[in-house]
């Protein structure tokens, strides 16, 4: 592929498209991706970019239609990802373990113009899908798809087993010779901060998902704070464990990497054995795991101290128990703690690389650059003091709604410009976020509040015991009872945990009753986060509520 001529563009450029120009341009050979073995440039990600940029433009695609993209954490994800950018598109990052439903709803939901996808990955089958929820899709025109259950799908290009009335990859990449790059350079140009980059569909245990808009601006600003926060710079290698599709992909990890100039290390799909050979074949230095991930490696039977040594930075999350893990067992000691959610572009709380341990482990660091914190009393939503727990409110890189959903629009945007998290949280004497809670979540148990999170975090403090979940479940008497699903390592007495948790904490914290899962016996919402709805709905059906 020859070379494409590069704009002059400021490595302050707001959008995602501006940050691959400059990284080209000052990093031209730099890789920006690892994945399996392959290296790929800067220089070399911009042009497979704009050649699909160009595909893009040739099937119609303008400023303001939205891309799905149905890929695992691959170079296709990011080559879509900067193509949709470029054209100012949105991208719609699916879910891989999504089934028929969720994606005919997603699909219909934000009107999906064009579906980029694999054919297959792991156990799932999307082209079966596809074909089951378009059954004419054989009979259709690649590229001028009409079909009157997704009026406004046009085309489907399929990477893998060819499927009929669909576009290969490699068909859909050569559409790119009807597009002259000037006009493709020309849509770039128009790109602003305030465009939507991304819509990111959370988890819906108990509605809908919400689709949740992401702009330009958001994510690559905050990526630069949460970036310095961790000390990232141009020479690091940054595993992502998590997939793309999540707020701690699309908007974390992958900005924070591109920004800095740094190296974004994939492996396809989460793996703990192939996790720690990534890990040690690459030399990452920058950890992107979740809690379970991080159990999972430590778990597994190839890990040790030795062969994850090269990292030394990352995420260390939210929860004590989970920092801790991150920050002693696997020896990361600058990962920093944060708190946030996908409506805060990844993270709106960072702690400092060189924060004390106990800093880190009782903590979730201050505010970002842009992002202001407040915390007040729920209902009366007068200010609190240090210390004192309240409804946590956000301003500055927040969402500026969620796609074709007023309602929830009208429940978290308040007039005043913050967002309403929904969550529970302190600030320390020092400005520093405590997490308390989701308010939805917190259980009233004799007339007293209790933070589920505080409790699976008691419990995960067992020698024993590999993770935790705790709801609560409505009792006559008691207002509601503390129910904790927990998954050990080993057959324990339900006296023993709670005489444990008894050890550690009031009297009023200890569950009324513990529930024995295996991590395949844990109920799933497609995001691959814990179902607390169907969990307490287990409970009222195994103890007779």
């Amino acid at each position: 592929m020859s070379h494409q001529p590069l704009p002059t563009t400021p490595r302050t450029a707001p959008t995602l498209g501006g940050v691959l120009d400059a990284m080209a341009q000052t990093r031209p050979a730099h890789p920006a991706i690892l994945y399996l073995g392959q290296s790929i440039s800067y220089l070399e990600l911009r042009e497979r970019a704009l050649q699909a940029a160009r595909a893009l433009q040739a099937l119609g695609v303008r400023k303001g239609e939205r891309v799905a993209v149905l890929f695992g954490n691959e170079p296709e994800w990011m080559v879509m990802c900067f193509a949709t950018a470029y054209l100012g598109a949105t991208m719609v990052p699916l879910n891989t373990w999504y089934k028929k439903d969720e994606l005919a709803w997603t699909l219909r939901h934000c009107g999906v113009t064009v579906l980029v996808m694999a054919a297959s990955m792991l156990k799932q089958n999307y082209a079966q899908q596809v074909q089951e929820l378009i059954p004419d899709l054989a009979q259709a025109e690649p590229g001028a798809l009409k079909c009157p259950d997704f009026p406004d799908l046009r085309a489907i290009v399929v990477r893998g087993d060819p499927v009929a009335g669909t576009l290969s990859w490699n068909a859909y990449l050569a559409l790119a010779q009807h597009t002259p790059l000037a006009e493709t350079l020309a849509a770039a140009a128009e790109v602003g901060a305030l465009d939507p980059a991304f819509i990111l569909y959370t988890s819906g245990s108990l509605a809908e998902p919400k689709g949740v808009v992401l702009n330009h601006g958001g994510v690559v600003g905050n990526a630069r704070g949460m970036g310095q926060r961790r000390a990232i710079d141009g020479d690091d290698r940054v595993w992502l464990g998590s997939p793309l599709f999540y707020g701690l992909g699309a908007t974390n990890a992958m900005p924070v990497t591109l920004t800095h100039g740094a190296t974004l290390v994939l492996q396809g799909n989460f793996e703990p054995g192939l996790a720690i050979q990534t890990i040690t074949q690459t030399r990452a230095t920058t950890y992107y795991g979740t809690g379970n991930m991080t159990r999972a490696i430590l778990d597994h039977p190839d890990f040790s101290l030795a062969r994850i040594g090269s990292l030394r930075k990352g995420n260390a999350g939210t929860m004590a128990e989970y920092k801790r893990m991150t920050l002693v067992e696997m020896g990361i000691h600058q990962a920093c703690p944060a708190y946030g959610l996908t409506e805060s572009y990844g993270n709106a709380t960072v702690g400092e690389a060189d924060d004390p341990l106990e800093v880190k482990l009782h903590t979730s660091g201050r505010p970002l650059p842009g992002m202001e914190l407040r915390i007040v009393d729920p209902v009366t939503q007068a200010p609190m003091g240090a210390g004192e727990v309240g409804l946590v409110l956000l301003r500055g890189y927040t969402t500026p709604g969620y796609h074709n959903n007023p309602e929830e629009n009208r429940k978290a945007l308040r007039t005043d410009g913050f967002f309403d998290t929904g969550d529970l949280g302190s600030l320390d004497g020092e400005g520093r976020f405590v997490f308390h809670a989701r308010l939805k979540e917190v259980i009233k148990s004799g007339g007293i509040n209790v933070s589920p999170t505080e409790v699976e975090q008691l419990l995960a403090r067992h020698p024993h015991v590999r993770d935790a979940h705790v709801v609560g479940v409505a009792h006559p008497v008691r207002g509601e009872m503390i129910v904790a699903f927990v998954d050990a390592d080993r057959e324990l007495p339900e006296q023993e945990l709670q005489a444990h948790v008894k050890g550690l904490a009031a009297a009023f914290k200890v569950p009324h009753h513990i529930l024995f899962r295996t991590e395949q016996q844990l109920p799933r919402l497609a995001s691959g986060k814990v179902s607390k709805a169907r969990l307490a709905q287990d409970a009222r059906e195994e103890l007779g509520l």
